[in-house]
């Protein structure tokens, strides 16, 4: 099998992209829950497309770039349902931007489709390596930055393309902005493995400004600029460590990748089959994922999608158990492991996710208008949201600090832009808003446990 992938590299690309994408096709034949944060995503891009303001209406942490790409999605009517497509299409782009890094580098020797297939193979461990989220499209811009650092270390020349350097992180950051944390790592590796000069360096610094200038230009135009700074500052410098049960779930799902990347790691330390300049792209690679734990600590939240900053680094150190192994039986042995750890860990993701099958909607309403006082996002799937509360736990301070003048006028205005048929007061908030907006409450009876109608 090794053989084959390594000898028909097209032809083996080809075959990993047919597979994943049946496999893709499955996921949306399963009738599986959608994840709380991706139902949030999609709706998003809706209320955007409706006329409300990120950060200042709609209350989120998602990156700017990020909610303008579920924008799109949504401009064009695409369905929630194809999130498994465009994921498995980024992520093929990943892959050959990966694969493409090593060749064209030459950085280990001709693998065919190996590299290809080791990346596509890593991102099957969980599902929810199935949604485009905004860590998986944020990783796009983190490998082309990798590339082009490089591309700079082939030769002692550093050129003026450090620029992108800059333009690439910064995109990556306002897709997801944890990934900011990642800026010294590409100043670091510059630094210490190529002839960069103290002007080059400030024009890496000059890039990332630009595309946050820029940024910061459209909302200043739209009047919600200070809305984007606070949600930064609050993003970037709020740390947060990881629960022992959440790791132990992370690390249970990443136990291939991290068993592969180690040992890979070890064969490869000091080994003097390594080029000079391959051996400069595996220090950056290793400087790279030191960054990635420090970028975790600031993860908005730790779903497992959000670890996928790990995955070519790990990907990039066990393809040189591929090199440095001779013996054909072993490499082998190697990659039969690796599937087959994938894919019982995506069996076993599968069962778990059988258990949480689409269950009949809570309300019996379809196709209404309908508000959501609660954190029950899920409703929104069968009928249209009213208001911008997309982020229940950011919204609920709002509504919990009614005695504020301010907040008062802001929840007026919100229902009278976007005034729902029903609301569904899980949460026991639509009395509190009573008692400062009656003229907004009395236009609802109760008509079933916390559900109220529009008279």
């Amino acid at each position: 099998m090794l053989q084959f992938i390594k000898s028909n590299s097209l032809i083996s690309i080809l075959l990993f992209c047919l597979v994943g994408g049946f496999l893709a096709f499955v996921q949306t034949q399963q009738g599986f829950t959608y994840f709380p944060w991706e139902i949030k995503n999609y709706l998003i891009g809706q209320k955007l497309n409706q006329g409300f303001r990120l950060y200042k209406d709609i209350r989120d942490n998602t990156g700017p770039f990020a909610t303008g790409f579920y924008q799109l999605l949504d401009f064009f009517s695409i369905s929630i349902s194809a999130n498994p497509y465009i994921a498995f299409s980024i992520i093929c782009l990943q892959a050959y931007l990966f694969q493409r890094c090593i060749l064209q580098f030459d950085l280990m020797p001709k693998l065919g489709g190996l590299a290809f297939g080791i990346y596509l193979l890593l991102f099957h461990l969980t599902r929810e390596f199935y949604v485009p989220d905004p860590a998986l499209l944020g990783l796009t811009f983190l490998l082309l930055t990798w590339r082009e650092i490089i591309q700079q270390q082939k030769t002692l020349l550093v050129n003026d393309r450090v620029f992108l350097v800059g333009v690439y992180l910064a995109t990556a950051t306002l897709l997801f902005p944890a990934y900011f944390w990642v800026l010294p790592w590409a100043i670091l590796s510059l630094l210490f493995y190529s002839g960069i000069s103290i002007r080059q360096i400030i024009l890496v610094l000059i890039g990332y400004l630009f595309v946050i200038t820029i940024t910061s230009l459209v909302f200043s135009f739209r009047g919600n600029l200070p809305y984007l700074w606070q949600v930064y500052r609050q993003s970037l410098f709020t740390f947060q460590l990881i629960s022992w049960e959440e790791s132990k779930r992370v690390l249970l799902t990443f136990a291939p990748a991290f068993l592969l990347g180690i040992w890979g790691l070890y064969k490869v330390v000091g080994n003097p089959k390594i080029r000079a300049h391959a051996q400069k792209a595996q220090q950056t690679t290793i400087i790279w994922f030191f960054f990635s734990f420090l970028s975790m600590a600031n993860f908005p939240a730790f779903h497992r999608i959000n670890f996928v900053i790990l995955l070519p680094p790990l990907a990039y150190f066990g393809l040189n158990i591929f090199y440095v192994i001779k013996k054909n039986w072993q490499k082998e042995l190697v990659f039969v492991l690796l599937f087959a750890s994938v894919f019982i860990l995506a069996k076993q993701d599968y069962k778990e996710a059988k258990m949480t099958i689409k269950q009949k909607p809570l309300l019996f309403i379809s196709g209404q208008k309908l508000l959501v006082l609660g954190p029950e996002i899920d409703e929104y799937l069968h009928n249209e949201m009213a208001g911008p509360f997309v982020n229940w736990e950011l919204a609920k301070p709002l509504l919990s600090q009614l005695n504020s003048y301010k907040n008062v006028i802001t929840v007026q205005e919100y229902f009278a832009k976007d005034q729902p048929t029903y609301i569904y007061d899980s949460e026991g908030y639509l009395p509190k808003i009573g008692q400062y907006l009656p003229s907004i409450t009395q236009q609802y009876v109760l008509v079933s446990p916390k559900l109220y109608r529009k008279k």
